[in-house]
């Protein structure tokens, strides 16, 4: 292994070996290699078995009512249970019948709902059964009522007669058991469901067993490749040269870690890995019915165990960044490099950095698995490099075999895998089909079977935990729900591409249309046999391997963009590639036409691309969008990179650069000139086009938190989370819950155009119960009949507010409050009240203070300049009218901002607008104490937080369990700025919480992001069901069955 680390030569071409004389075929090398092959194929058959092999199952049964008999949530994900019985005996149905009015016996839905459940009802003195959406008919006198479902069909049987059977008609949906009967008149009552169990399995000792044989055999089969022809062991020499390039790529990938951005789906993914102790398996925890992640599983379980001791987010990001370094080494050293050879290192070295920077930065941070997808594709692609280049090749396809079984397992994209073999399956064949001691007809299937036997333990990391139909069950639930999109909807993925949200940043647009630019120059240059002109014979096969990636998102069912991570490793090694094989060409005499051609259409394509690319806005998810430049429109640093005529022109500039240079070098040193001027062109955009996308990340990520300051940014969470943790947006949040209202002092009003009214939001009725005590709530003035005693209400801050709204935005006035009275406030206290209309732009609103009689200023009130406009478009501009004045913001005065000696204080407005947002509504002012969010949080779990959100809350245990069928009922809710419920309880996602909503009604605590006002952070909801959280029994059992068997599919459509 000579030139370890060099970036010309890793090992010696294999030479062939001289003729050797025939050896003989002894007994023992047929009796080895008959043991090979049975190792090789027992090991593939356990891993194929796996699927299919027994498993213990796990079958959760959930009661009602309990020994209090009261109504309660009961959130089933999904919302039919596997098998429903329900046993209504006739006392029960009598007190109903007794009942004026009309009375719900029994019901499975909220009040008003339209979804597919169970309502037993009376009324007129009659019982009404509607079941699914189909009325059932009963005998008037109808008194013992049983019921019976399952996922095919439906058993009606009223006082022991014949059951009334309804073909089609499935389980009910379950989202509440609620009657209006009393405890002491639902004696005898009762309902059992049963809850799918797909996903609830583990592995019995059968299974446990092939799995360790499996893992087993796979070892020994990669020890008995590596001993059939062991690779020569040399002496390893380090080469200094590239150092330097991979202590500066280490390094940024180091800051990196700490101020890059956030990926859309770091907290989905986190989740579904915190929720792994509760339900003993990855699942989706918010929607798709909480259905497994199976079988794409492996990275989650790395992470699984990566996060077992600390859940901050900047030691979450780590196996990622350690994956980018990996990349970087792969591609640098085993792919770049060997591929072209006779290149200087250092400058070779440098590119490949560049390039592999501008593709991995903006895709590889975060918990999603394309980074170690990247890391995977890449690791094959160098494995199979090395087939042609090394004196053990049965080795490196061994090892090629383990790579790509785990690659598959990684994501659906990992099917690129399969797919690069496919590209390298002549080398494969020709390693395969080497001459040895023993007949081809022996050695192709031990081979064969030795390397499938290290394709299998993709197997083993596929379905360890996880089933045939635990697989099955998942996928038609993805399907249901989607997005569940087919190969010839791409084009989608492109669309979000090209958009000017967070899918459509303006670094990756650049990496992928760099990318695919370059596999356009490098087809050109296959096409024509340039590769092999300038000693890059590699080059059709690197094409095919980026390629392959490319194609592999073709088949994946979602088109998000963060899926071109992928492309990390093999398309910045393919950039590097063609920017060598560009610079070639240019050298080569003969090869004058194909230089002025690539050069040409190089230039125009690799233009477009990158003045397309930072067309796009530098836009990140949510909080890493604080302070950064350029997040709401193209990316224009002083010079218009967004411009092709800017691209196109450097390009020329450096073409003429290059030909005034070789005249030069022809007249001073008499060496022919050669055609470089033309393909540097295309080969200086590319490079120079991804070197200003790195530094415009760099830069403009770095560059967020200075402007940020001591407030919150994504980088500063990260910064202290490595030095001495961190709660994330918990400690930075504060909520402002009423400390005291203000009464006016004396006299009314003056109102001119403004009337009393406005109907200021209502917000949850909390006080501050001391220093870092949880927030209290305030008790109702009533105790309810029913349901507990601690529910949230509902309460106005202020009593007073007024608007000149009345009969239009066209109405103007003024406003002239009476004086409130003020106490002294303390340090952890602030002024605030709401305002909606606009207070600016022609309008004004003002408080005025005061001591006694004597005036002490006035604080002009507007709202802070907006941190997150809409894209201005370079020809458009921004849409006509974006500000949003029409909801009500709270403005808040710190005590600090409060003239000293102040005692009262009053409103002045004036209206002078007539335009659609021309108004003014404002109520009342009032004091709030100023807490810690986490006062907030710890006052009622469990938390809710949003999937957009969760990951930068690393401190909350409390959230809702998922397990076993059934969810929590969430007491908190966390939502995003934008203040949408997501996709966690909307059940045309599948929402795990929908019934939560159903049910509930939200109310907001106040709060705000810490000295950052603008910058809106989430909102924060108390929830109030009116009725029992939780209030049923499970009972869990174990049984025994085969992978291929389980719960029957899910009814998503009845008939």
């Amino acid at each position: 292994m000579e030139h370890l680390s060099s970036s010309a030569q890793l090992e010696r071409t294999a030479e062939p070996e001289p003729t050797e004389p025939p050896r003989r075929r002894g007994p023992g090398r047929w009796l080895a290699h008959l043991l090979a092959l049975c190792v090789g194929v027992v090991g593939l058959v356990c891993a194929l078995s796996l699927p299919f092999a027994p498993v213990w199952v796990d079958r959760t049964e959930v009661r009602w009512p309990d020994a209090q008999a009261e109504t309660t949530t009961a959130l089933f994900a999904p919302y039919r249970p596997a098998e429903f019985e329900a046993s209504v005996p006739c006392p029960v149905l009598r007190n109903a019948l007794e009942r004026p009015g009309r009375t719900t016996v029994l019901t499975t839905l909220p009040p008003g709902s339209d979804r597919e459940g169970l309502v037993l009802t009376t009324e007129d003195g009659e019982p009404r059964l509607l079941l699914g959406q189909q009325q059932v008919q009963l005998p008037p006198n109808a008194c013992g009522l049983d019921i019976s479902a399952d996922s095919q069909r439906s058993l009606v049987t009223v006082d022991g007669r014949a059951p009334i059977a309804l073909a089609g008609v499935a389980a009910p949906e379950i989202f509440t058991f609620a009657t209006d009967l009393e405890p002491g008149q639902l004696t005898g009552l009762s309902v059992t469901a049963r809850t799918f169990s797909w996903f609830d399995t583990s592995p019995t000792e059968a299974k446990t067993t092939l799995i360790t044989t499996a893992l087993a055999l796979a070892l020994v089969s990669l020890a008995l490749l590596f001993v059939h022809a062991p690779p020569a062991l040399r002496s390893v020499r380090v080469a200094l040269t590239p150092l330097p390039v991979d202590v500066g790529v280490a390094a940024v990938l180091a800051a990196w870690l700490v101020i890059g951005p956030l990926t859309d789906d770091d907290g989905f993914a986190m989740m579904t890995v915190r929720n792994y102790d509760d339900a003993g398996d990855i699942g989706n925890y918010y929607r798709w019915f909480n259905a497994s992640e199976t079988p794409f599983t492996l990275v989650q379980h790395l992470m699984r165990w990566w996060s077992a001791d600390d859940l901050t987010p900047a030691w979450l990001r780590v196996p990622s960044a350690v994956a980018g370094l990996l990349t970087w080494f792969v591609v640098s050293r085993g792919i770049v490099a060997p591929v072209c050879r006779g290149t200087r290192r250092f400058p070779l070295h440098l590119v490949t950095a560049v390039f592999f920077l501008a593709c991995w930065l903006p895709f590889g941070l975060g918990i999603r698995p394309e980074p170690f997808l990247a890391l995977g594709a890449s690791a094959l692609v160098a494995a199979l490099l090395k087939l042609g280049r090394t004196r053990a090749p049965q080795l490196w396809l061994g090892i090629a075999a383990l790579l790509t079984g785990l690659t598959v397992a990684i994501t659906p994209t990992g099917v690129s895998a399969l797919i690069i073999v496919l590209v390298f399956a002549p080398r494969i064949w020709r390693v395969l089909a080497q001459p040895g001691a023993l007949p081809r007809w022996v050695l192709v299937p031990t081979r064969a079977a030795l390397a499938a036997c290290l394709a299998g333990t993709g197997l083993v990391a596929m379905f360890a935990d996880s089933t045939w139909r635990g697989v099955m069950a998942a996928t038609e639930i993805h399907d249901e729900f989607g997005p569940s999109l087919g190969w010839y909807q791409e084009i989608d993925r492109y669309a979000a591409l090209l958009g000017t949200s967070i899918w459509g940043t303006s670094a990756k647009r650049l990496a992928v249309f760099l990318v695919i630019t370059a596999a356009l120059l490098a087809g050109a240059c296959a096409m024509r046999q340039i590769h092999r002109w300038t000693s890059v014979g590699e080059l059709p096969v690197l094409l095919g391997a980026a390629v392959a990636v490319l194609a592999a998102l073709w088949l994946t069912p979602s088109k998000w963009t963060h899926h071109f991570g992928s492309l990390a490793g093999v398309g910045s090694a393919l950039l590097a590639v063609v920017v060598v094989v560009l610079v070639r060409v240019g050298r080569l005499q003969h090869a004058k036409r194909e230089a002025r051609l690539l050069g040409v259409f190089g230039a125009v394509a690799t233009s477009l691309a990158a003045a397309l690319a930072f067309m796009g806005p530098n836009t990140w998810p949510m909080h890493s969008d604080f302070a950064v430049p350029w997040s709401d429109s193209p990316v224009r640093p002083d010079v218009p990179l967004d411009s092709p005529v800017f691209w196109l022109a450097g390009a020329v500039l450096i073409g003429l650069l290059a030909l005034g240079f070789l005249r030069l070098r022809a007249a001073v040193w008499a060496r022919p000139r050669n055609r470089l001027m033309w393909t540097i062109m295309p080969a200086s955009v590319l490079s120079g086009a991804a070197l200003a996308s790195v530094l415009v990340l760099l830069g403009s990520l770095a560059a967020a938190p200075q402007v940020m300051g001591d407030r919150f940014s994504v980088a500063r969470m990260n910064w202290q989370g490595l030095r001495s943790g961190t709660c994330g947006l918990e400690d930075e949040v504060q909520a402002l819950p009423v400390a005291e209202q203000l009464w006016p002092l004396v006299g009314e009003a003056e109102l001119d155009g403004f009337t009393a009214g406005g109907a200021p939001p209502q917000e949850a009725d909390v006080t501050n119960a001391g220093s870092g005590e949880p927030l209290r709530v305030v008790p109702p003035e009533t105790e309810p009949e029913k349901g507990p005693r601690d529910e949230v209400q509902a309460t106005s801050a202020s009593e007073h507010s007024w608007t000149s709204r009345t009969g239009g935005p066209q109405n103007t006035g003024s406003l002239i409050s009476p004086w409130f009275g003020m106490p002294q406030l303390t340090n952890d206290q602030a002024l605030s009240l709401w305002i909606a209309g606009r207070p600016e732009q022609g309008n004004s609103l003002a408080l005025e203070f005061a001591a006694a009689d004597r005036p002490l200023g006035v604080r002009e009130l507007r709202d802070p300049p907006p941190t997150d406009p809409p894209f201005d478009d370079p020809r458009h501009g921004r849409p006509v009218d974006w500000r949003n004045f029409r909801d009500w913001r709270l403005h808040t005065i710190d005590a600090r901002d409060i003239p000293r000696g102040a005692d009262r204080v009053r409103i002045l407005g004036e209206d002078r607008t007539t335009d659609e947002q021309g108004w003014l509504s404002v109520s009342g002012p009032v004091v709030r104490d100023v807490v810690p969010l986490r006062q907030a949080l710890d006052a009622r779990g469990p938390v809710l937080i949003d999937w957009t959100m969760s990951f930068l809350f690393p401190c909350r245990s409390d959230y809702p369990q998922v397990a076993g069928g059934v969810a929590s009922s969430p007491r908190l809710m966390v939502t995003p700025p934008t203040g949408d419920w997501g996709m966690a309880v909307d059940p045309n996602w599948g929402g795990v919480f929908a019934g939560a909503t159903m049910l509930s009604r939200r109310i907001e605590i106040p709060t705000r992001l810490r000295g950052a006002p603008g910058h809106a952070w989430g909102h924060l909801y108390a929830v109030g069901y009116g009725i029992e959280r939780d209030a049923y029994t499970t009972t869990r059992t174990w049984e025994t069955i085969g992978g291929a068997h389980g719960d029957a599919p899910y009814p998503f459509k009845e008939h």
